[in-house]
């Protein structure tokens, strides 16, 4: 059904004339309902779906096919890229695995508390490497104490799903921190960049911005954990002393393990200081820092042997991510050039006309219904564009209302479809019924937060109105 459906929707809607709409615009929508549906329902998978502007911009031409391809090799899709080289690095040598466990010594054995500290800890990993690559680095830890202890059957155990869960919630958080926190941030930094500012837009800019958001919905968010779990147990035994384990089983840090931490902490250091050195070396953007440091990782060599191998990065860089955020850009790029985004834009201008609360509640609720049920990356696709137009033609400032939408597309987490963490966690068959119904309560309780703090911060702060 989906397979056929979602094309036949797209065939209907660009054929069929719709009160004077013109093709362009029908067939704008069209892919957007095309891709949205399969983006939800995932009959393929959703790298696969990012390919669809290609093949539907070339064979029914309702924009021109040359305004599509770039969105394939933007600078971001290097960006991506490059991080993904440095996570594999890591990978392979279980760097990730140590810093997590590190940060996972000095829990303790509340069970309350375990769960909030996996979750801080997926959150500020999530905020510099791809959330897809958190989730799978920590659950398989996750997974293994739970077995230490005595716990085989997570959709069974409160504790199972709760320490899951909340690895899979803070990736989402956690990701709103830095442009670094997933592609649905490097998407929303690339369209700020095309349609309001013609220049880069720095690193630096985005963390200060929504350092009050990030802050305080991660702070909302562990509290709001540690209310509402209630693990079937009231100690863990033998927690600390399987990290303890685990940490001697990785033995002292290795030389490749040093290379790559230096490495990362390198291009995070040079992308969040792009300021300092732009006019010195203008062509050396984040991401080609990032792809930099990326190949060097094939070139330094330890006893002999490349520290990362293209067999084995291949294997584990997460492809999909890479694709699924080009096509989001196309779509976006699409929906501008068709004049969709402007038709869209107008339809809710009346709701929106002179800013203020009213247009806050409207995009943040928008932008946190869309993402609970597609990806982030496609929600950003989605509003962002939409955003910009409608409050350009307003006369007004679009920046603060993208940083607020920006914000709430990281905010996926009660379903599978929504993030890679939910998904990774579905894998391995949390109860996403606790899932569901606990996130659509968190979800809830940071829509309010971010609807609140963004009227407060675009009335506050001028700063947040600056891009």
């Amino acid at each position: 059904m989906h397979i056929v459906g979602a094309p036949a929707l797209f065939l209907l809607l660009a054929s069929v004339p719709i009160g004077g709409m013109p093709y362009a615009i029908r067939a704008s929508l069209g892919l957007l309902a095309w891709m949205s549906w399969w983006w939800l329902a995932n009959p393929v998978h959703l790298s696969v779906t990012g390919f669809l502007p290609i093949v539907v911009v070339a064979l029914f031409g309702f924009v021109p096919i040359g305004s599509v391809l770039p969105a394939y090799a933007e600078q971001l899709v290097f960006l991506l890229l490059g991080a993904n080289m440095l996570a594999a690095l890591w990978r392979r040598w279980g760097l990730d695995r140590r810093i997590a466990l590190y940060s996972l010594m000095a829990i303790g054995t509340d069970p309350r508390r375990h769960i909030v500290a996996w979750f801080v800890v997926a959150c500020l990993l999530s905020s510099v490497l791809p959330n897809a690559v958190v989730a799978a680095a920590m659950m398989p830890v996750v997974i293994a104490m739970l077995r230490f202890i005595g716990i085989e059957k997570l959709r069974a155990s409160a504790l199972g799903s709760g320490l899951l869960i909340a690895i899979a919630w803070g990736t989402a958080v956690g990701g709103v921190a830095t442009p670094l926190g997933g592609a649905q941030n490097l998407l929303a930094v690339q369209l700020i960049e095309r349609s309001l500012l013609n220049r880069e837009f720095l690193f630096s800019m985005w963390v200060t911005r929504l350092l009050p958001i990030t802050l305080i919905v991660t702070a909302a968010s562990a509290v709001f954990m540690w209310a509402v779990f209630k693990p079937e147990m009231t100690r863990i035994e033998g927690s600390h002393e399987y990290f303890i384990q685990e940490l001697r089983r990785l033995g002292p840090m290795s030389v490749p393990e040093r290379w790559g931490l230096v490495f990362f902490v390198a291009a995070t250091l040079l992308a969040f200081t792009r300021q300092f050195y732009a006019t010195l070396v203008p062509g050396l953007t984040p991401a080609f820092v990032f792809v930099g440091l990326g190949v060097a990782s094939f070139l330094v060599r330890h006893r002999g042997t490349p520290i990362l191998e293209w067999e084995y990065a291949e294997k584990h860089m997460v492809w999909g991510l890479i694709y699924l955020f080009a096509g989001g850009s196309a779509l976006g790029q699409i929906l501008n050039d068709s004049g969709t985004a402007k038709y869209i834009a107008d339809l809710l201008t009346p709701y929106a006309r002179g800013g203020g609360f009213a247009a806050i509640a409207i995009f943040s609720l928008l932008t946190m219904v869309i993402t609970q049920i597609t990806s982030n990356t496609a929600t950003v696709a989605i509003v962002v564009p939409i955003t910009v137009t409608l409050f350009q033609g307003l006369g007004l400032n679009p920046v603060p209302y993208v940083y607020i939408v920006a914000a709430a597309a990281n905010f996926g987490i009660m379903l599978p479809s929504s993030s890679a963490g939910p998904a990774i966690a579905a894998g391995y068959d949390v109860d996403l019924r606790t899932m569901f119904w606990r996130g659509l309560w968190l979800s809830a309780l940071i829509w309010v937060l971010v609807l609140g703090l963004g009227y407060v911060l675009i009335r506050a702060w001028p700063g947040f109105s600056i891009a």
